[in-house]
C-alpha cells in the first residue's frame, strides 16, 4: 500500500472585502477549477462534487486519488469548509504497472477576516488515502513510497491561481448585474 498523507496551511491576502471573498470561494466548482491536480470528475448539483486528484510521481508512477466533496460556507463565521460527502460509492483501489488508484480523503478550510487591506485567509489543506502499491514499485522500501505524493503544490497554485481568476469573476458578476 502507498500511505498519502499530506497537510498545508497558507496564510495570505487577499484583495477584496471578506463577503466577496467568501462568495467567491464558496462554489465548490470554481474553487476545484483553481487547485493544480485535481478535476473535476461529477457535479452532483448544491455544492457537491467528485473530484479526482492525479499526480505523476518519480517521473513513471500515476497516482489518482478520487473522492466526494461537499462545500460549506458559514458567512457568520467567515469560513468556507470543502469536507467529504457522505453517502456515495467510493471506487475501488486498484493497481497496474505504473499507476494506482483509490478513494481518498480531501478536505479543506478557508478561515477569512477583513483587514484594512482586503481580506486575510488563513487555508488548510489535508489528504490522505491507503492506495495499491503499482507492481513497479513493489521492490521499493514502503517509507520512500510513502513520501513520493506529499507536496505543497495544490495549495501553492490555489493561492496563485485565485488571485488570477478573480478579477476576471468580478467583472463577469457586475456585467451580470
Amino acid at each position: 500500500m502507498i500511505k498519502l498523507n499530506g497537510a498545508a496551511q497558507r496564510e495570505f491576502l487577499f484583495q477584496a472585502d471578506a463577503s466577496t471573498t467568501l462568495q467567491f470561494f464558496g462554489e465548490l466548482k470554481r474553487a476545484v477549477s483553481l487547485l493544480p491536480h485535481i478535476d473535476l470528475v461529477e457535479d452532483y448539483g448544491h455544492n457537491e462534487l467528485r473530484v479526482c486528484y492525479s499526480s505523476l510521481e518519480l517521473g513513471a508512477y500515476t497516482i489518482r486519488v478520487i473522492t466526494d466533496l461537499v462545500c460549506i460556507v458559514d458567512e457568520e463565521n467567515m469560513t468556507s469548509a470543502v469536507k467529504p460527502l457522505q453517502g456515495r460509492e467510493p471506487v475501488k483501489g486498484q493497481a497496474s504497472l505504473n499507476e494506482t488508484e483509490g478513494y481518498g480523503y480531501f478536505a479543506s478550510t478557508a478561515f477569512l477576516e477583513d483587514t484594512e487591506d482586503g481580506t486575510f485567509i488563513d487555508y488548510r489543506v489535508k489528504i490522505a488515502a491507503n492506495l495499491p502499491r503499482p507492481r513497479g514499485l513493489r521492490m521499493m522500501p514502503g517509507r520512500v513510497v510513502n513520501r513520493i505524493a506529499t507536496s505543497n503544490e495544490i495549495i501553492d497554485g490555489f493561492m496563485t491561481n485565485a488571485v488570477a481568476a478573480f478579477p476576471v469573476w468580478l467583472e463577469e458578476r457586475e456585467l451580470a448585474s
